[in-house]
């Protein structure tokens, strides 16, 4: 309750609007998750959650963490400077992160060769990345209301693309029987309708300032490495998993990741309410207050993820009318990640807030190396329920990484603020 007060009355509503935007979008994914869960088999499961997985690592690539840059100057720059930037990232986005796309394709066709994957790489791969390099756009909107505070317009559109995608998502499975191609179509299409929608409200005139662009591309590059990176704690276990030559288990494994993906919309909406006030703070040497934030989000996003536990095979029962209740398992493991990445994501916002990008990657660097082999040993020994482990896992490692990190920073500062005085 002390906590909730110091908060104030607006950042209480402005939390409103925000888990409103996540829980009533996720809502109504919920409902509609056991109609498509009808129309769709293992197989279906397998293919959407395998080609879902290269997200972590093909979005950093697509966008450049160019969204990240905007953010960190956001509250530095007058609002015409601000605008300008604006305007320069977001036509880098429509042409630089076009090739960058066409890229990302060519890579995976590789990929899908020299390993020999068995499930189909077209028309998925190409929906995919589609899907990815329009909905950033959606993204920087998002991430201009946030930083704006304007939680009653981010709530709306958040709305909106949660209604159209279910929409179409029961249209081309349920009504068409489109199967997983009809899944990542309307995901590709949704992506296509709002990615036009905010290019038009984002881009004030066609205006790209080179300087802008190239200190983007500094400031970006060590954590869109970083973030490519992210692929080793959430990603790469599928594509472990697929080598088991299983896809009735990675189909459940899939719908787990899925459902648990679900809990992870609560903890997005509590740091989406506080990242401004993070950045905001830093500036403001005000480190009480940053791990004051900290502590708020992590045991606000605990709440929903220990109640999951609990009731985890009659929610998952119900959410894929007692086709799929096997998952219930894997879900319950790997909604604890939710806890451990969260806490990590918000010490990553520190360090970034403070200006050390490329310490994200080094931190990245380690992890994956910790997590690839944690991954490996764990999938080896005991398969799917050795990955789910290994997702929370890999997360603790980061976390603790980082925490070290901040901590040496903290003691820098004081030790030359001791030296100037």
């Amino acid at each position: 309750m002390r906590f909730l007060k110091k908060i104030g009355k607006k950042r209480i509503l402005n939390i409103g609007f925000y888990l409103s935007a996540s829980l009533i979008g996720a809502g109504i994914q919920l409902v509609t998750n056991p109609f498509l869960a009808l129309y769709l088999e293992h197989e279906d499961y397998a293919i959407t959650g395998y080609f879902g997985s290269f997200g972590s690592l093909l979005s950093p690539f697509i966008v450049f963490s160019l969204v990240a840059y905007y953010s960190r100057n956001f509250f530095i720059l007058d609002e015409a400077e601000r605008i300008r930037l604006k305007n320069t990232l977001i036509l880098s986005l429509l042409f630089f992160s076009a090739l960058m796309s066409v890229v990302s394709v060519l890579s995976l066709y590789l990929f899908f060769n020299v390993n020999n994957v068995s499930l189909p790489f077209f028309p998925y791969a190409l929906l995919s990345v589609s899907s990815i390099f329009l909905n950033n756009f959606y993204v920087f909107m998002l991430t201009e209301y946030k930083m704006l505070r304007r939680a009653k317009s981010f709530f709306k559109i958040s709305l909106a693309h949660s209604i159209f995608a279910v929409v179409l998502s029961v249209c081309f499975v349920i009504i068409f029987q489109m199967g997983a191609f009809g899944k990542m179509l309307a995901t590709t299409l949704t992506a296509l309708v709002f990615g036009f929608i905010c290019v038009r409200k984002l881009l004030d005139r066609w205006e790209f300032d080179k300087n802008y662009f190239k200190a983007a591309l500094l400031f970006s590059w060590p954590l869109t490495i970083a973030a490519m990176l992210n692929y080793f704690f959430t990603g790469v276990d599928r594509a472990m998993l697929e080598g088991l030559n299983d896809t009735y288990n990675l189909g459940l494994y899939n719908i787990g990741v899925q459902i648990a993906g679900y809990l992870a919309l609560f903890g997005t909406a509590i740091s989406q309410t506080f990242q401004p006030d993070i950045y905001e703070s830093i500036a403001k040497k005000n480190t009480k207050k940053v791990f004051m934030i900290l502590g708020g989000i992590t045991l606000l996003n605990m709440i929903p993820i220990l109640v999951f536990i609990v009731f985890a095979p009659f929610i998952v029962k119900v959410l894929t009318f007692d086709r799929f209740t096997d998952a219930a398992d894997f879900a319950r493991i790997i909604s604890l990640k939710n806890i451990t990445s969260n806490i990590y994501f918000s010490l990553s916002t520190v360090i970034i807030g403070y200006g050390y990008s490329k310490t994200t990657l080094i931190n990245k660097i380690i992890g994956s190396i910790v997590s690839l082999y944690m991954f490996k040993l764990l999938i080896d020994n005991f398969g799917y329920f050795g990955a789910a482990w290994g997702q929370v896992a890999s997360f603790v490692a980061l976390s603790l990484i980082s925490f070290s990190f901040i901590l040496f920073i903290l003691m820098r500062e004081k030790n030359i603020k001791k030296d100037i005085l």
